[in-house]
Formats: structure tokens, sequence, C-alpha cells
């Protein structure tokens, strides 16, 4: 008979996942509940906490696993109610603005309103370089959120076995996210970058200082990633040996990046970003097509020939992951600026750019989205469909899985970008909770994990009822939710 561990094991292993079409359908109920937030906020001036947690976690939870044979409806179920509430509030706001109003200056004194709103917020940001922006935060807790919920989630019953990870090749929904993960750090990242910039100048001393820099900083979290693979040996917790190796794990993965990143630097001071990410993926693929790369990882013969191959899912996919880093840290040059800077659709830079120098390469933050979002999904569609190429697989993060991520999340990006573009009313109305986990997104991810493990080692996850799962799920949500929020009423920030 099999033990439990072998059982929650075989519960994970072998799977083929889904449709791409399905995933975006499942995820994008963030997006709807990012608009459907943004409207409710936009009408009315108090909003209990409570609706916060709803509409951004619960939304998300009912998604993955209630309605996960039917997110359309779950869609309509969030929208529906919200635009009614928009436009009941905006109907009675209006009709008590006219009666207050004397007839001849009802129509001009709105237009006037108007224009003074969306001026003040256009001014604020004017001499700004790095704001913040509502729709970023928006788009890294809701992918936070969704990671979380789906490392218990997929422990149950209640969580279709198409969203888990495939064992090689396919797609799911935790394959993308841990892609998404990667991504929005390389996004966040850049942040550093454009504030530091300064023509590069290459020194010697100044390299292995910032290679010490970055490898002090990535310590943290591969102690984490040390820390867990110990635990779970002690505790006999389930491990998935495939994903990526015996010693191995995501947190070392997350601490190799930036220390890749220092040893790299000249180059990456030389080179733009997405040009050497396009290199990459595509040295990535020769490696797999041309050499025995690939039979030597999917082989299960060599398993205990030596460290390297106990952990080589684990380091050939470090490639992969380091260059969704780097397409992350390419989107930053005109995704986080309050304005264009000089060629930023290639280039990391400070100088504001006028109409009379602006070139074809710098753009405003929706024109950069626009182009990235159908120039990655025309190459994604190309590369996925070419017989040349390997299929999608996340266990390697090859060409294809790489695009699939890059795509993807510039897709997203445009999404929350222009329902705050476009909702004016709303665009200074930042949802609290949203802003608590974004502020410390690493801890609450960290502590996502260990609660994971504290409910896999106290009950059954195979056995409980789905409502029971479910119910377990709201709790364990509602746990890093409050701390997060908590640290954030409190003002403390804990990066790792």
């Amino acid at each position: 008979m099999s033990s439990l561990k072998q059982l929650k094991e075989q519960f994970v292993s072998d799977l083929l996942g889904g449709s791409i079409e399905e995933i975006y359908v499942v995820t994008s109920v963030a997006l709807t509940s990012y608009l459907a937030y943004k409207l409710i906020k936009g009408s009315t001036l108090q909003l209990p906490i409570l609706y916060d947690f709803i509409i951004n976690v619960l939304t998300i939870l009912t998604a993955i696993t209630i309605y996960s044979g039917n997110p359309v409806t779950l869609h309509y179920a969030i929208i529906i109610p919200a635009v009614t509430i928009f436009i009941v509030s905006h109907f009675i706001r209006n009709s008590n603005l006219n009666k207050r109003l004397p007839k001849g200056q009802r129509e001009s004194d709105n237009s006037v309103d108007d224009d003074r709103d969306d001026g003040a917020i256009e001014v604020t940001n004017t001499d700004v370089l790095l704001p913040k922006k509502s729709f970023l935060t928006a788009y890294r807790s809701h992918m936070l959120i969704i990671t979380n919920l789906c490392i218990l989630a997929v422990d149950f019953n209640v969580f279709p076995r198409r969203f888990a990870k495939v064992e090689t090749w396919g797609t799911s929904m935790m394959d993308l996210g841990v892609g998404s993960f990667v991504f929005s750090m390389g996004l966040v990242n850049s942040r550093q970058l454009i504030k530091n910039y300064t023509e590069y100048k290459f020194n010697i001393k100044s390299y292995f200082k910032i290679i010490k820099t970055n490898a002090i900083k990535a310590l943290p979290v591969l102690v984490l990633g040390i820390v867990r693979f110990v635990s779970v040996k002690k505790l006999e917790y389930q491990e998935h040996v495939t994903e990526y190796g015996i010693h191995w794990n995501f947190f070392i993965t997350l601490g190799m990046l930036p220390i890749l990143t220092g040893v790299l630097d000249p180059l990456l001071n030389l080179v733009p970003r997405v040009a050497l990410a396009f290199v990459f993926s595509l040295l990535n693929e020769y490696m797999l097509k041309k050499t025995n790369m690939l039979l030597f990882i999917l082989s299960s013969e060599n398993r205990m020939d030596s460290w390297v191959t106990m952990n080589k899912e684990g380091m050939y996919s470090l490639i992969g992951y380091f260059t969704i880093f780097l397409f992350g840290q390419s989107f930053g040059s005109f995704v986080l600026t309050s304005y264009p800077t000089k060629n930023n659709l290639m280039l990391i830079g400070k100088i504001r750019v006028t109409r009379r120098t602006s070139t074809r390469l710098t753009v405003t933050t929706t024109q950069g989205l626009i182009i990235a979002s159908f120039f990655y999904q025309i190459v994604f569609t190309l590369v996925e469909s070419s017989k040349f190429t390997t299929s999608i697989s996340r266990r390697l993060a090859n060409f294809p899985y790489i695009l699939w991520v890059v795509s993807y999340n510039s897709t997203l990006l445009l999404g929350y970008h222009l329902i705050d573009k476009y909702i004016p009313h709303a665009s200074n109305k930042e949802s609290f909770l949203l802003d608590s986990i974004n502020n410390n997104g690493l801890l609450i991810f960290l502590l996502g994990n260990l609660l994971t493990g504290l409910v896999n080692m106290t009950i059954n996850t195979l056995k409980v009822s789905n409502t029971v799962a479910v119910g377990v799920l709201i709790l364990y949500s509602s746990a890093w939710t409050a701390v997060a929020i908590y640290l954030n009423r409190r003002k403390v920030y804990i990066k790792l």
C-alpha cells in the first residue's frame, strides 16, 4: 500500500495540463475584479476591507475552484453588479449636481470640473520619473494572490488537475504562474536600474562590488531555498523531483537571478536587455534541438550519477527563467516611468524626450504596452506552431515557454493600464489590500509556502470534501492577507 506522501506525489505527477485559452479566461478574472473594484470604489466614498478581500481574493479563489468549469459566468457575476452600481451612482451624482446649480451653468460647470480633475493628475506626475502606478500594484498583487492560492489549492481535489503543473510538455495555470512571478520580479527590479542609471564605464573594482552586492541581496532567498530542502527531507513532505531536481527548488532559482545579473553586468550595460533575452532564448532552443541536452534532462536513468544530474532540471531551467527576468527588466523603461525617455522601447535611461526630440523607439506607457502585446503575441504564435522548435515546457523553460510568459504578461499589463487610464474617477483610489500585498510581496509568498506545509501536515488534503477544501483555502488566504494588511498599516515593509 502506498504511503500518504507517495499518494500526494502521484496526485501532482504525470499531468498534461489544459488549453491556453481556458487559462487566459480563468486568470483574467483578476482583471475583471480589478475593473469591478475601480468602478465601485469610484462610486462610493468608503468601501469596507471585507469587500476588498471578496473582490480581490475570493473571486480569484472561486475562479480556480468552484467556477473553474464555468469562468465566463463568474466574469458576468462580477462585472454586471459593478457596472450597475457605477451607472446608478453616476446618474444620482449628476442629478444632484444639476439640482444645486442654475440651469445655464450646469453643463459648463460640469465640463470645467472634469478638466480640472484630469489636469491635476497630469501635472502631479509630470516631474516624477518613477511614480507609484496603481495598475502595477494591482498586476503584481493579483499575480501573488493567484500564486499563493494555487500552491495550496493544488493539493485538494477541488482544484482541477489541468491547472496543476504538467510533467514535461504542455500548458497549465501553475506553469504560467512561476514564469509570471519571475517576469514581475524583473519588471520591479528595473526600477533600481532606471533610478541609478549613468553612462556605463567598465571598472574592475566596481564590477566585483556589484557581484558582491547582488550576492548579499540574494543570500536570504538562497537560505530559504536550503531551509525548504532540509525541511522537506526531515518532515518527509511530498516532493516532485522532475520539477527542479532533488536539492534545487524555486527559491534557489529566485536567488540565483540577481547573482547572474551581477556576473553579466558589463554585457547587460552594453547590449539592450531585450536583445540579449532573445539571444539567450535562441541559444536555449539550439541546445535542445541540436545537442543531446534534451535527452540528458529527460532521462530518468542518470538521475543519481552526480549532483548535476540530481538537479539537472533546476540548473538548466535557470537559463530560461533568467531570460524571462531580462524580458521583465526590458519592460521597465516604458512601464515604470511617468514620461517617455530616449529610445525607451529598447533602452533604459533618464533623458526626457519631447515631441521635437522623439524617436521611433521612444514610446509612452500605452504605446509601449500595445506594441509589446501585439509583437510578443505574434512571435509566440509563430514559434509555438513552428516545427523547428520544441513544444512548450515549463520543466525546460524553453523558447516557446518564455514567449508564452512574456506575451501573457504584456497583454495583462496592458489590460490593467487601460482600466486605470479610462476610469479617471477612480484612478487615485487604490485598493488597500492590494497595496498591502504588493509592499511585502516576497514575504507573503514565503508565508503562503509555510502555511501550505502546515496544512498538508495537519490534514489529508486528498480526502476532504470540496466544501471543506474551499473553507480551508478561505482561512488560509485570510491569514496571509491579514498579515499583509497589518504590516502595511504599521508601515512595515520587509524586503527579502
